[in-house]
């Protein structure tokens, strides 16, 4: 009947959107696989170490650059500088006899002076010349890893293994649309298998009811 017919064709929607979904995953994994195979055809795992090695070689390079300035005599008066200026800082907070105005006059002084040590680092970091080719063959290495991903990307977009998968979804998308519509189908059907019952239940008590009606108009004729 029309229930039965719905409930075998919601069970197909459901197998229906299984293989919809599985076909979506099998996607995935062969993109995954090719993008590996063809990465490593196309050298992407070396320009991704080389990339690596060059920030590793700059991070060491400022970080020896860095303790050599903290080393400096004017870092070292600079640092003690902010460590008063600090001080300062706390006790400018404390004074209730500074007008507001002075005192925000005072702090941007005293902001200056902590902010100096780092500005010192700073300047002289941006400055160094070898700093300077470290930070270029970073960028050169992260070029190179960009232009090597897009041509894998494109490489795997179109290997006959992700072509294939995306094929397959195809497939099953367009079952899983069949299916979704029969399933409409047997609704509309279920509804007027209910609405033609319901009427012709109706029908039937109407009758039932005329009937009875006539028995009773009868004997009371006699």
């Amino acid at each position: 009947d029309a229930n039965h017919d719905l409930n075998k064709a919601e069970k197909d929607a459901e197998k229906a959107e299984s293989a919809h979904q599985s076909a979506l995953g099998k996607i995935q994994k062969a993109r995954q696989a090719a993008l590996a195979e063809h990465g490593k055809k196309l050298g992407l795992p070396t320009a991704i170490a080389q990339h690596a090695a060059a920030q590793r070689a700059f991070a060491t390079a400022h970080a020896a650059l860095v303790k050599e300035i903290r080393a400096g005599a004017d870092h070292q008066a600079a640092a003690k500088a902010a460590e008063e200026a600090s001080a300062g800082m706390q006790k400018l907070r404390d004074d209730t006899a500074l007008s507001g105005e002075k005192k925000l006059q005072l702090t941007s002084e005293l902001a200056k002076i902590l902010r100096r040590p780092v500005e010192l680092e700073r300047e002289r970091t941006e400055a160094d010349s070898n700093l300077q080719q470290l930070r270029f063959k970073i960028a050169e290495a992260g070029k190179q890893v960009v232009a090597i991903q897009g041509q894998t990307a494109k490489a795997a977009e179109n290997d006959s293994d992700v072509k294939a998968a995306q094929q397959a979804e195809r497939d099953t998308a367009g079952k899983l649309k069949s299916a979704h519509a029969d399933v409409e189908k047997q609704k509309k059907d279920v509804a007027a298998a209910q609405k033609k019952a319901a009427t012709e239940s109706e029908q039937f008590q109407k009758a039932q009811s005329q009937t009875t009606a006539k028995n009773k108009k009868g004997k009371n004729d006699k």
